[in-house]
């Protein structure tokens, strides 16, 4: 049980590693609002990782066939989850006299990566895939288990890109840097949005 915990976390580290929109989400985060925040916004997302783990390796049988049948429907409402957040952040971002969020005000990051987290079917995907690899056939507890290692796994690598978006606005002071790389993370996210829409309508289409 022991070498399939660290196989769980060494799965969360590289799921969580893959540069996309909560990435970019996360290190904008840190930047323009400071370490806290940032990493109330990984642990959101390392939350619903956490989540969508358990959900996997307890009933991914039941949950797969369910989700294959919405599958399109689900990619176009992640897509314009998506779409509708890099709108608001760059609306933000170009408000004139916007102040930065307050520190002590910094669960709404933990909430806004959860849910954008939770949005994404690929995520339950990924997880349910790598659920024969492991021994929790009939063993919740054990599931259990795997599922805590796959969310320290992601939460290590949220840290880290926590870490590096403080850096980052450290060395570059000022609302003018931290309301550039705010749009250029928001950029980047509009971009995966317009990228989901544009795949399930191309789905559609075939």
């Amino acid at each position: 049980m022991c070498g399939a915990f660290w196989k769980a976390l060494t799965f969360g580290v590289l799921v969580a590693a893959s540069i996309g929109p909560i990435a970019l989400l996360i290190i904008a985060t840190a930047v323009s609002r400071g370490l806290w925040p940032g990493l109330f916004a990984a642990l959101g997302a390392a939350l619903a990782d956490f989540a969508y783990a358990l959900l996997a390796f307890w009933a991914a049988a039941l949950a797969l066939p369910l989700l294959e049948a919405q599958a399109r429907t689900i990619r176009i409402g992640s897509a314009l989850v998506l779409i509708g957040f890099a709108l608001a952040m760059i609306r933000d971002s170009l408000r004139p006299g916007a102040r930065l969020a307050a520190t002590s005000r910094a669960f709404g990051p933990l909430l806004s990566t959860f849910l954008l987290t939770l949005v994404n079917p690929m995520t339950l995907v990924i997880f349910a895939g790598f659920v024969p690899q492991l021994p929790v056939a009939g063993a919740p507890a054990a599931a259990a288990r795997l599922a805590c290692g796959l969310f320290l796994g992601s939460l290590f690598v949220q840290i880290a890109l926590v870490l590096a978006g403080s850096l980052l606005g450290t060395a570059l002071p000022g609302r003018g840097w931290q309301r550039s790389i705010g749009l250029v993370g928001a950029a980047g996210i509009l971009v995966f949005g317009l990228a989901g829409l544009w795949s399930s309508g191309k789905s559609l289409g075939g």
